[in-house]
Parts: structure tokens; sequence; C-alpha cells
């Protein structure tokens, strides 16, 4: 974070030695590449990626993840003039699918909004974006536009092992809002002939607390899987904005007001079969992933570059 113009002797060595100390942290974490994750107490840990467009899979390959746990979808909406085509989406999806070779993919849908925006999509100027409609709360507002992205999900559901997650759920209304539009999609694909997926997985994202406090309700309404996002979840628990080093003190992924919601939804998990995976940049601080390991949790999804780190982090877990 800082530059060093015409740096004198003394910053030169600081900075070579440095550079030589993160040389090694790097040469000792290659010693778990290719090496299954498994706790002392012999408990499997699964390690996913977080993947924002398709060239990052080679990176989830050369990372030994077991696939990707979180793709943001929104690669494809921004930085044009107009919606992408269900072909477009389709192929996209596809790519990644394939190209995962077998791996499993979680892509979540369309989160706009907030610092997220396109001008096409013509969103009201919002005095607190963070807390207005974005996720899922803007695509059942744009129903067609929303059913343009299911179908392609569920198509290049066909091509391999692909998961579809929701952002941004507040209640069981939503979940069930945005499932009757799942169900339209799937009607509409069979009376055109497409093939697809029908027993896609549909799961949510846990970023706000009041989901937290009622995961049980969408384990009742059919959701086939959990995922615990940290990283909007500490901000809006804790009203801390993620973004603001002023607020840093306040931005606690690990707080006790944490720890009680993940253990709610692992509860809720646990009553209903349903996995668990907790991702988000706290994912991938050793302090914070013992923390985890410690609270039950298995499954995990960090930005490439982490993956190695957890798993050694996950070999000193219980």
């Amino acid at each position: 974070g800082r530059y060093y113009i015409d740096p004198d002797e003394e910053v030169v060595r600081l900075m070579e030695e440095k550079k030589r100390s993160a040389d090694e942290h790097q040469r000792q974490l290659e010693a778990y590449r290719g090496k299954e994750s498994v706790t002392r107490g012999g408990q499997k840990v699964k390690l996913f990626a977080n993947i924002g467009n398709p060239s990052d899979v080679e990176h989830v390959l050369k990372g030994d993840a077991e696939g990707v746990g979180l793709l943001r979808s929104e690669f494809l909406y921004l930085g044009r003039d107009s919606y992408p085509t269900e072909d477009e989406l389709y192929n996209a999806y596809r790519k990644v699918v394939e190209g995962l070779q077998g791996r499993r993919v979680v892509i979540r849908t369309l989160d706009i909004g907030a610092d997220k925006q396109a001008d096409y999509f013509q969103l009201d100027k919002e005095e607190n974006p963070a807390l207005g409609l974005r996720g899922i709360r803007n695509s059942l507002r744009q129903p067609h536009q929303f059913e343009t992205q299911l179908c392609a999900l569920l198509r290049a559901a066909a091509r391999g092992p692909l998961r579809v997650m929701f952002p941004m759920v507040t209640d069981v209304e939503d979940w069930d809002a945005a499932m009757h539009i799942v169900e339209h999609c799937r009607q509409s694909l069979r009376e055109r002939g497409v093939p697809f997926n029908e027993k896609t997985p549909f799961g949510v994202m846990l970023s706000v607390p009041s989901a937290c406090l009622t995961a049980e309700e969408f384990v009742a309404h059919g959701c086939d899987f959990l995922v615990i996002g940290t990283n909007d979840l500490t901000q809006y628990t804790h009203a801390a904005d993620r973004e603001l080093a002023s607020a840093e003190r306040y931005y606690r992924p690990a707080s006790p007001a944490m720890k009680k919601l993940i253990a709610m939804v692992l509860e809720a998990a646990k009553a209903g079969n349903v996995p668990v995976t907790i991702c988000g940049l706290a994912v991938g601080n050793p302090v914070n992933t013992v923390q985890y390991l410690q609270m039950g949790l298995r499954s995990f999804s960090v930005s490439p570059q982490n993956l190695l780190n957890v798993n050694r982090t996950s070999k000193n877990g219980q």
C-alpha cells in the first residue's frame, strides 16, 4: 500500500527482507499443494474457490480447490450498455462448468446495486444503496431479466455439477418468490424442448442477520444448501461499512455476535440435513479459520491465493 520514491539503502534492505520472508512463506505453503485437507482429528475439510469470471478457472485448478464455492455472475453485466442474452449467459456458464472438469460450481445470481452499477438497469438513486434494492431484491423487481439468467443457469447445469445461489435474501418470502420464478423457467424450457437439469440445487447466501435468524425456514421450504457470506453479514451485523477504514475496529467477522448467528445457521442446517459453506475475505485469515473450524464448519470458500493457507490452517485444527 506504499510507494517509495528513490528509496535509500535502508528502505531497499527492508523491502528485500520483506520479499524474502514472503517468498519463504509461499515456499512453505507449496508443501500443502496436492495434499488432502484433513484436521488433526481426521475430519475432512472441503476447500472451494471464489472467482469473478471464467478466466479464473485455471487458478482454481492450480490451487487444488474442490470446485468453485462462489462465482459472481456480475462479470457478464458490467462494462456494457445492454442486457446479455440467454445464450451469452449460457455459453459463459457452460465454459466454467466444462473448464472445472467435473468439479462443482456454485453460481450466485446477479448482485447488482450498491457498489456495482450499470446504467442500462436504470436503478433509482438511493441515499444508502448498501441497504437498498440490491441482489435478489433487484432480480425480483425485474422478473424478465431474472428469468433470462435462470434459464441460462438451468441449461448450463445440464453440462455438469452446477448449483445456483440467491444473494441478499432477507426472509423466506424472498426465497419463495425466487423459486416461483425458477419453476416458471423450468416449464418454459420444457415447452421449448431445451435440455436442462430438472434437479439443479438451489440455495441462499446468508448475508443478512434476519436470514440467519430464520435459517430453519429456508430449509423447511426446500432450500438445498446454505452459504454464509461473511463480508456482508459482518457489515450488516455490526453496522460497519467494510470499506470504511475509520470503522475498521467494528468490523469483526469472528465476533461473539457473528458466532451466534453462524451457530444458528449450523443448527438449522444439521436439523434439515443440508450442507453449509462459509465464504468471504475473513475465511482466508488463519485466526478466523481456526475459530470457524472449532464451531464445526467443514466447508470453506476463499480466493484462490488463500487456498493453500487455509489448507495448512485446517491441518492444525481440531
